[in-house]
């Protein structure tokens, strides 16, 4: 049974026939359901769209908690992951199938209109652990700094989204100590501190942790 919103005319939520309505990020979509599985087969340009969607996926899926908030406000129905997602499929994979591949130094994972750092850089001092450091833009009020450091060959990140005030212009990311000893590729990025506002990710490239 569905039950329409606005009469007749208006969006439906629940089930009508083989149509399902529901709401998804404040829109009202439908999809078929039962229909069978296809048993065709997909056509180049769907096994090279399954293969990007594919590899875009497992690349993303260790910074989940961090995209939630440096993608939180990418599209007013489009958010998070999926954002992350849309954005490195159609920015950051090179190559032809079946050798498509991720450019780390092209991924955003945070965007915004907050000012991203006039320069910065990072170094491993510490066992352990990552010092950033950052030259503010000219407009930094209250913000903070966010940490990724990302070891690809493993398949796993830690983040920090909300490390040191901008206006320090440093900041230290204890990592465990699984990181000892590993190549991590690194990224920063600002957030408000009432978090409505973030700025676009900057890479800084590859360092290795003591």
């Amino acid at each position: 049974m569905a039950t329409f919103k606005n009469g007749i005319l208006g969006p439906f939520k629940g089930k009508v026939g083989k149509v399902v309505g529901y709401e998804l990020n404040g829109q009202y979509v439908m999809r078929g359901i039962g229909y069978g599985k296809v048993n065709r087969k997909p056509t180049p340009k769907e096994q090279a769209n399954r293969k990007r969607f594919a590899i875009a996926q497992t690349w993303l899926q260790p910074l989940l908690e961090f995209l939630r908030v440096g993608f939180q406000d990418y599209a007013p129905t489009f958010q998070g992951f999926g954002a992350a997602k849309s954005y490195l499929l159609n920015h950051a994979i090179t190559g032809t199938y079946p050798d498509f591949v991720i450019d780390p130094a092209l991924v955003l994972v945070s965007f915004g209109q907050l000012e991203q750092a006039v320069s910065s850089d990072v170094i491993s001092k510490q066992p352990n652990t990552l010092t950033f450091t950052w030259e503010p833009g000219k407009h930094v009020y209250n913000d903070r700094a966010m940490f990724v450091a990302y070891d690809l060959e493993e398949g796993i990140a830690e983040v920090d989204t909300s490390a040191a005030k901008t206006q320090n212009k440093t900041g230290t990311f204890f990592l465990s100590k699984d990181f000892s000893g590993k190549e991590v590729h690194v990224y920063l990025a600002f957030v408000s501190e009432d978090r409505k506002s973030r700025s676009n990710s900057q890479y800084l490239g590859k360092v290795r942790v003591l």
